[in-house]
């Protein structure tokens, strides 16, 4: 470590701890323990699933109009960011859900997912089971929703992941110590990537 300190300019060094302070993750386990993730320490957990102009509120993202069904919401990350276009402000969220109910399980991969602007993606490996996934968005107001929607049906339950960018282009700026929106984006796309659903494996 020494020798590191003589071979790294004086900057980078000064950074370094601030750089592992902010690689720190946390883990999180609900649904009765059958949904498991990590986050970044600078995120914290919530279960407001609140709705906004262009989003439904609930455990689920429908894009069609639909009733988003009987379920729940088992928690929800988000962050004010710097839009990378220097326009207003954006948030990035991902929000995780599940359902027992007959009715949602029987259309978990297709229900809510087949708007207008909605497109279906490859299947996406996630945790040791195959999500089905979507694309989705809307725009209006000076405001635009873009959505990777995700589902999968583990032992009887629908599980949901819906990984959301919300930008608002009349809003003031956010705070000045708001990340950038690339930053943002990729702590939200790492807490998607180490989602178990289905109790441990």
């Amino acid at each position: 470590m020494t020798l590191l300190r003589f071979l790294l300019p004086l900057p980078l060094l000064a950074f370094l701890p601030f750089a592992n302070a902010s690689a720190a993750t946390k883990s999180f386990l609900g649904a009765g323990g059958t949904v498991r993730l990590s986050y970044a320490s600078a995120l914290t957990p919530t279960r407001n699933f609140a709705g906004r102009p262009l989003m439904n509120s609930g455990w689920r993202q429908v894009w069609d109009g639909s009733p988003i069904g009987r379920g729940v919401g088992i928690v929800r990350f988000w962050q004010v960011a710097k839009p990378s276009d220097g326009q207003g402000q954006v948030t990035e969220i991902v929000q995780v859900g599940f359902s027992r109910s007959a009715a949602v399980v029987a259309t978990c991969g297709t229900a809510g997912l087949k708007s207008g602007s909605g497109r279906r993606l490859p299947d996406r490996m996630i945790g040791g089971h195959r999500w089905t996934v979507y694309s989705n968005g809307d725009a209006g107001m000076s405001q635009q929703v873009r959505a990777t929607n995700l589902r999968t049906v583990v032992n009887g339950t629908c599980y949901t992941i819906d990984r959301v960018t919300y930008s608002v282009k009349a809003a003031g700026p956010p705070a000045r110590n708001a990340p950038a929106q690339a930053i943002a984006a990729a702590r939200m796309d790492a807490i998607v990537a180490t989602v178990k659903v289905g109790g441990r494996r």
